[in-house]
This record gives C-alpha cells, structure tokens and sequence, in this order.
C-alpha cells in the first residue's frame, strides 16, 4: 500500500550549534528566550573587558546568528551570572564581583535594556564572600536572587535571599543555614506569590552535603525545609514548580545511581515530600545543571557526561515522562570537553542549550548553543545514549535552619565593552553523506519526481529537515511503502535510528 503525504511547512527555527570565540576563554551560565524569538546568553569572558573575568552577555537572533555582545566588569574578576528577559524587554543578569561592593565578592546586579545598554548596577555583600547563582523576575514587577553568603548567618556559607524593587533597592534580605555550609543555587516563584529555593548542605544530620529544600513566603519569612541525600555526597543545583503545584529538583548523586556521579531528579508535593526520585547515568561521571518542565507535562534536564558520547566530556541533554520515565537521551561534543549549564523550551516545542566547548572553534573554551528539535534530534550533530535509569529512596528530614535578616546595597559602575567575538559553526547538518545510514538498516529512501519514497520496517515517526536545520516535515511512516511530496531540494532526514540525506530534483 502506498501513502501520499501532502507537505505543509511548519512554523520552526532553525535547529544549529554555534561557537562563539574569543583569543582566550568565553563561558555560558545561562540562557533565555527572548520576545523577538532570538536567545540572550549571559556567562563571562577572559579575552575582553577591564581585566580578569568580565560579565559577558550576547544577543542571538532566532538562528543564532550574534546580533550584539557586551561586556560588564571591573579590574578584577567578575562572573558566574544567570539571565533572565524582564517585562520591559531588556533583561536582568546577576553574578559575582570582586571589583566593586563591601567585601572579597559581592552579588552584582545588571539591568540592562534591550539593547544592551546599562539602566543600573547594584551589590550587595559584606566584608566576605557572597555570591548569586540565580535570579528571576517576581510577579511584582521586582527581583529576586538566591546564593551564598559567608559575611552573615549562622557560620560557614548559608543560603543567601534578596527580594528588590524594579529598580534594584532592596526590599529584604534573609539568610538561612547552619554552622557548616549551605549554598543556594536555585530559586522560583511559587504559585502562592512566595518562594522555593534549592542548593546543598552540610548540616542537619547531613553525612555530607545533602539536597536542600527550602519554602519560604513572600517576605521572606520561613515556612519549611526539607533535607534529602544519602551516604555520599548529594548536590542539588535548579527547582521549578510543576504544573500540579509540587517541585521538581535536580541534582547530582555519589550516593546512589549507576556510577560515580549521576543526575539525581526528585519530585516533591507541595509541601516538600518526597513523590519519587530517579537517577540517570552511565558507569562514570555525569554532571547535571538545569531543569524544566516541558509543554507536555514532562522534564528536560541538561549537563554533562564523561560515560557517553564522542569526547571527555559532552553535553547530555535527558527528556522525561511527567512521571520521570526516560523518553530519549542525546549528546552532542567533539573531541575535547564540551559541557551544558542551562536549558529552556523554545517557542516552537524544541530546545535551546547554552555552555562551553573546547572540542569547537580553535583556542580555548568558547560559548556554546545549541538548538535541537523537539525529539532532541539535530542530524548528523547528536547522538542518542541510554543511560542506565533507577529508582531511589534518599534518606528525607524536615529541618529547621536559623534565619537572619540583612540590610545591605550599593551602586556601581561597571566598564562596558563591545568584544569582538568570531562565530563558527559547531557542527552542521550537511556533514551527512547520502546514504549515510546507521548499520543494519533496514529502512531505505529514494526519490522521484516531487518528493521521497521510505520503506519502512515499522511505524516510525519521521522528520525531514532542510539543509539550514528547518524542520521542512514531521509525521508519521507506515510500515511498508510512504510517499511524502517535498519541494526541489537537498533534505536530511530522521526516523527513529535510521537517519539519512537526500536529493528531490
């Protein structure tokens, strides 16, 4: 039986992996989508600027072409920042400083606008060490941080909380921890208008550091945390509230899993117990940063992998079910260390992952993003692993931390610079040959007159790209004979594990 497909082309951007280079080293935290439907990317940048490390943002358009770059600093180092668009269009960036504040680093805030330009900086510290791994826009219109701080609390580092104005003044600040350390790396918004943090600590009956889970109300106020961990060391680094109002947090684990460190996702209730909690990995490393949930009710996370992949290390990307089942797993590297630190969902279903490389672009490590299909698929640039999947039972205590409130703030002006950053390309789908398929398959393609003939051995989902990554047909191949109607052109496709190039003249 034949089947005749009609094509209609989709509305998507194109899928690409770009490099963005400088003489020395350039580094990606974080990445938003932007209302233009381009990419603003934040992370730091030793080739440019005042001295040391510099603050670096970039402006990319939907096909990840550079559409401005500026740099953000001081004489010293200045880095590690989280991006976020704000409700005016610009976006809002917070990092570490140790040119400008009170003390050895301080949290610096950006707002800048949409074309880069600087509205106001601001820190906020003491006389120690303090430092923002994340920052979001509050539904008032403001600001809120989570972090470190060893200038106040109860000792050693304790999670750090700054709620500002719209304008970076300071509404409140609180502390929460221990005597030993305990380090924020995550924070959201809750549905209730109050706030759900995440990061690590080593108190609390903590054997070592331990996932922690903190609740808190809109000024700030203590409402619950929740300790979660096993024998070994358990690092927790991005939260987000699901759909059904519980959380997902994402980790890594030497406690449990299927090698030395694996990713470590837990789902939690809305009020911090424990729903279940998977790991996934291989025999060795793997490195987990960001989570999201995703427009179907699932998750993607992203990080890195020393047991898959091409290289030392490569960018691991994971989709899940909703209920934490494995649906696909790629990477994307080269040769050398390639590593992925923040993931979002873009406007057309796929996925747009910033960090570094080393395997692409010359030199040392660059700026990488990459933009995959909504499967995950890029072809002839990702590959597809399975890690090994398990269910767990970390150890859960509810705790009690001591708390502090802080007054601190100041202005700043940092130097700005318009680096000059080369962009490459990272990989490119042309690479494929055409007929280069996968051994064994048993799925064929030729063309005729207007189109593409696939027989297929099953019933395969099929997407068929255009040369430039844009998805030209995705759908549905019978088993048996599928006719599928495409204009004059050079395509590459991807069924499944079959993948391939071809020509309709």
């Amino acid at each position: 039986m034949i089947y005749s497909i009609t094509i209609y082309m989709l509305v998507s951007q194109a899928l690409f992996a770009k490099a963005f280079v400088g003489p020395q080293g350039e580094y990606a935290w974080s990445i938003v989508q932007t209302s233009d439907g381009g990419y603003a990317v934040a992370g730091w940048t030793n080739s440019f600027g005042a001295g040391g490390d510099e603050l670096l943002v970039l402006k990319l358009t939907s096909s990840g072409g550079l559409s401005w770059d500026k740099t953000f600093g001081g004489t010293a180092f200045d880095g590690d920042p989280s991006i976020i668009q704000t409700s005016d269009g610009g976006c809002a960036v917070a990092g570490y400083t140790n040119s400008f504040g009170a003390g050895v680093s301080d949290c610096l805030v950006l707002k800048l606008t949409g074309s880069g330009d600087l509205s106001w900086a601001k820190t906020f510290g003491g006389a120690n060490y303090d430092d923002p791994y994340s920052i979001i826009q509050t539904s008032d219109g403001g600001y809120a941080l989570a972090g470190y701080t060893n200038s106040f609390g109860a000792g050693g580092h304790d999670f750090l909380v700054l709620k500002l104005t719209g304008s970076g003044d300071l509404q409140w600040a609180k502390t929460f921890g221990g005597t030993l350390d305990d380090e924020a790396w995550s924070i959201t918004q809750t549905s209730d208008g109050g706030y759900a943090l995440a990061g690590w600590t080593w108190n609390f009956g903590a054997r070592y550091q331990d996932f922690f889970v903190l609740k808190i109300t809109s000024s700030g106020d203590f409402q619950w945390a929740k300790r979660f961990g096993g024998a070994d060391f358990d690092y927790a680094y991005s939260i987000i509230q699901t759909s059904d109002g519980g959380y997902a947090v994402l980790g890594e684990t030497k406690s449990f899993g299927a090698g030395r460190r694996d990713f470590l996702v837990l789902k939690l209730t809305g009020s911090g117990d424990l729903s279940w909690a998977k790991t996934f990995g291989g025999t060795n490393d793997d490195y987990p940063r960001s989570i999201i949930q995703t427009s179907d009710g699932g998750y993607a996370l992203a990080g890195w992998t020393l047991g898959f992949g091409a290289g030392n290390t490569d960018v691991l990307v994971l989709k899940l079910t909703g209920s934490g089942d494995l649906s696909w797993a790629k990477t994307f590297g080269g040769a050398n260390y390639d590593y992925a630190r923040s993931i979002i969902q873009t406007s057309d279903g796929g996925y747009a992952v910033a960090g570094e490389t080393g395997s692409f672009g010359g030199g040392g490590y660059n700026v990488l993003v990459l933009k995959i299909g909504p499967d995950g698929s890029y072809p002839g640039c990702v590959a597809d692993c399975s890690p090994t999947v398990s269910t767990v039972t970390p150890d859960a205590s509810s705790l009690i931390p001591s708390t502090s409130s802080l007054s601190l703030g100041a202005d700043c002006s940092p130097t700005i610079t318009t680096p000059t950053l080369a962009t490459t390309n990272a990989c490119t789908p042309g690479d494929l040959g055409e007929s280069d398929l996968l051994p064994g398959n048993r799925l064929t393609c030729s063309a005729f007159s207007g189109g593409l003939v696939f027989n297929a051995p099953a019933d395969l989902v099929i997407n068929i790209y255009s040369v430039d990554g844009r998805v030209a047909y995705s759908g549905q191949l019978q088993k048996g004979e599928n006719r599928i109607s495409l204009d004059r052109g050079v395509y590459l496709w991807q069924a499944g594990t079959y993948r391939g190039k071809a020509a309709v003249r």
